[in-house]
């Protein structure tokens, strides 16, 4: 057993999963072809220093597969990979990993960057791991032998080396651009129609992003909101998680003529607890269901309860418990400890649905 399977099987315990979890910190977050993008142009390289767990969602032809990446410095240290329920640890895991990047098939990418004082608990006495594949192909003595014995001659290597270096940098700095300058304006119309799918009319919908804070404000025709105006800023908040990522900070505004409604988000829970109840809200949308209501709450056990109320007539349009279970598939991911969903049926005999699985 190499150090890295080792290591891997350590990480994949469920009291540490469950300590890394209360402690991580979101940093990157993408869906889609954004995901497959990060993967294929930037990956684990363009983190800064520290340590860091990437969690990829994939599909491969044995079924939905979900890998778990910690990152030290640069080196891979520990790669778990699940796919249809079967564990996979170490060097064959990551080549696993390695191949989405020939040919992409992720369906989504979380980044979350850990405090390394764990690791001193986590390895004690022990060297932390250094996957062995890396350490022999770091070398690569045959290229440098060969950049040596051509350097020898007078005119010839020069030119070599500069025209890569010319080459490299374009190529880099374009998915940058890409994805660093994403149009706001895109974002914005999203958001609008996310804002006319719930049943009202937008006037405008503005998005600033300073530093680490992001600030969305929504002005909306001057009538009566049937509908908690938190539900649409936990919906706008979502999508733009889905683009740019957690912020550090997040100022969420909505008006309604002169009424307006606040929000600020500055706590982990909170930004989870909103990127959660505001995928789910629009998800549910789509099925005819429509959310009037929610509230959240963090568990003692690191867990995350959220509850929502609906309208009277999803109840009538909608199978609510099938559609629940559809959502909470697709956004339990966003948290890593126990998340479980509350549906309030309402009225004097109404109680409640459960989904936590």
């Amino acid at each position: 057993m190499t150090s890295i399977e080792e290591a891997s099987k350590i990480f994949d315990s469920a009291l540490i999963k469950a300590r890394i979890t209360l402690i991580q910190e979101p940093v990157l977050s993408r869906s889609g072809p954004a995901a497959c993008e990060w993967i294929e142009k930037k990956w684990i390289d363009s983190l800064p220093k520290g340590f860091y767990k990437v969690v990829v969602g994939f599909e491969t032809e044995a079924g939905e597969g979900e890998a778990t990446i910690y990152i030290l410095g640069g080196t891979v240290i520990a790669v778990i990979t699940s796919i249809s329920g079967q564990k996979i640890y170490g060097e064959q895991a990551w080549s696993i990993i390695e191949s989405l990047r020939e040919k992409c098939s992720a369906k989504w990418v979380d980044i979350y960057k850990i405090p390394e004082d764990i690791l001193l608990d986590i390895f004690k006495d022990k060297k932390i791991p250094r996957p062995e594949k890396t350490e022999k192909e770091a070398p690569k003595p045959v290229p440098r032998k060969e950049e040596e014995k051509k350097e020898e001659k007078p005119e010839k290597p020069p030119a070599k080396p500069v025209e890569r270096r010319e080459e490299k940098p374009p190529a880099q700095r374009k998915p940058e651009k890409r994805e660093d300058a994403r149009p706001a304006v895109d974002l914005e119309k999203e958001m609008k129609n996310i804002l006319i799918d719930l049943g009202f009319t937008p006037i405008s919908v503005t998005i600033k992003r300073e530093r680490d804070t992001c600030s969305i404000d929504a002005v909306m025709e001057p009538v009566t909101p049937w509908l908690d105006p938190e539900v649409m800023l936990y919906a706008l908040f979502s999508k733009y998680v889905e683009i740019y990522g957690y912020p550090t900070r997040a100022k969420l505004s909505i008006s309604f003529g002169d009424y307006r409604k606040e929000l600020v988000l500055e706590r982990r829970e909170d930004m989870y607890a909103a990127r959660i109840a505001g995928a789910t809200i629009i998800m549910a949308n789509k099925e005819d269901v429509t959310i009037k209501s929610v509230s959240y709450r963090a568990t003692m056990d690191g867990g995350l309860e959220i509850t929502f109320a609906l309208t009277k007539e999803s109840w009538k349009l909608a199978d609510i418990e099938s559609v629940f279970k559809k959502v909470y598939k697709r956004v339990a991911r966003y948290w890593r400890g126990k998340l479980v969903f509350i549906i309030k049926k309402g009225g004097l005999f109404g109680g409640s649905i459960k989904i936590d699985v």
